[in-house]
């Protein structure tokens, strides 16, 4: 590998600049990487590089180049021509804030944007899945035009774009697919950052059941956002009545999420979009549930460790309207001192407590005051205080 390099990197010192024309080269293949220092004009040609793709010198694109490895520019770039990072294996794609004409992702393995990449014309996505940390950015300049996106290839992490009109993010999040589209954003040198997450915190909002794993976050980086309608694809096996889904928008987690009811549904692509503009950077599904009481879950306020019923030997919680995450159940002896605790909704709803201590101990008749915390399945938090009795 050093060998080619260095003959490569001769080659070019040597020569000075060199010109690959159409006319005598239709198409020029490299194996084990490429190497260069000089001056090196791509002019209506493909260029094919099985390996690593690393320009110090001046690289001037105007065909194409395809490389199977990691590309490094640290150098000058230039030219209307396209990048395609065609490997199969993991490849970092590194840029050092330059400007790229077109970029196409395809040959499955994953890419790592290093740095920053701005692409001016044309960002295509066909095979493989391309990752943005949040140190990194992948910029679109407001003419740069988006093509693709699917389950097999997707940004996971930001999508930064400029300017107004009509805006494709074709994001996704640890294996799934969601993309979002601004329909038509107004707004002055707006520019910003659209990126899908998959760990939102518990929204409370009365009478929805909110899709707490998913949302959709915009940053503004520079300018002025003027809002925009917006289309969201959903996948209808993750909710109950699909005819029943809503956008839910939010300010911050702090703040309560506002309810968005104009919308139009599409049940040919399962899209779900707003008549009206949205300027707030949280996005949500929900879906409208209907009301209910505390009489739609239960347990029993006593057990009895001797009873005859296995039944009545223990306190479990009924019904289907908690929901699993942040499930809290505490029991406490009459100085307050906490015996039993259990952060389990499933293990309280198959086993239950059985009246015994933290350490297994059998428990003393008598009442033991209880306290149950939880989230509801509309996203509200929940609290119920009482007293069980133990009775031998």
């Amino acid at each position: 590998m050093r060998n080619i390099r260095h003959i490569i990197s001769t080659c070019f010192s040597w020569i000075g600049f060199i010109t690959f024309a159409a006319f005598f080269f239709p198409e020029i293949s490299r194996g084990q990487g490429l190497y260069n220092e000089s001056d090196l004009l791509i002019n209506g040609v493909n260029v094919y590089v099985d390996g690593d793709l690393e320009n110090r010198g001046r690289l001037d694109n105007n065909g194409l180049i395809s490389f199977t490895g990691d590309w490094e520019s640290e150098g000058s770039y230039k030219g209307n021509g396209i990048l395609e990072a065609n490997g199969r294996a993991p490849q970092k794609i590194e840029h050092y804030d330059q400007k790229i004409s077109s970029l196409v992702i395809s040959g499955w393995g994953t890419k790592y944007i290093k740095g920053k990449i701005n692409i001016l014309d044309k960002f295509q996505l066909s095979q493989g899945i391309v990752e943005v940390s949040p140190n990194d950015v992948l910029k679109l300049i407001a003419s740069a035009v988006i093509f693709g996106g699917s389950g097999d290839s997707y940004v996971d992490g930001a999508i930064t774009v400029e300017g107004t009109g009509y805006k494709f993010f074709p994001v996704g999040k640890n294996g799934t697919y969601a993309p979002i589209e601004f329909l038509n954003v107004k707004g002055e040198l707006s520019e910003y950052s659209m990126e899908v997450f998959d760990n939102a915190p518990v929204v409370s909002v009365d009478n929805v059941i909110v899709r707490n794993g998913l949302y959709w976050q915009r940053k503004d980086v520079n300018g002025q956002f003027g809002g925009s309608a917006i289309a969201i694809d959903f996948e209808r096996s993750y909710f109950q009545n699909p005819g029943n889904i809503i956008m839910l928008a939010g300010t911050d987690w702090e703040e309560p999420f506002i309810p968005l009811t104009d919308l139009e549904y599409s049940d040919e692509t399962d899209k779900i979009s707003t008549r009206t503009e949205i300027s707030a950077p949280i996005i949500m599904l929900g879906e409208i549930s209907e009301k209910w009481s505390e009489a739609d879950f239960y347990f029993s306020n006593a057990l009895s460790p001797n009873a005859l019923n296995s039944d009545n030997r223990k306190v479990k919680v009924f019904g289907d309207r908690l929901a699993a995450e942040q499930f809290q159940f505490q029991v406490y002896d009459r100085w307050g001192a906490m015996v039993f605790e259990s952060a389990s909704l499933d293990f309280m709803a198959t086993n239950g407590w059985d009246g015994r201590s933290i350490n297994g101990k059998d428990l003393m008749g008598g009442t033991y005051p209880y306290r149950l915390t939880a989230f509801d399945k509309t996203g509200r938090k929940f609290e119920k205080k009482g007293v069980i009795t133990i009775i031998y």
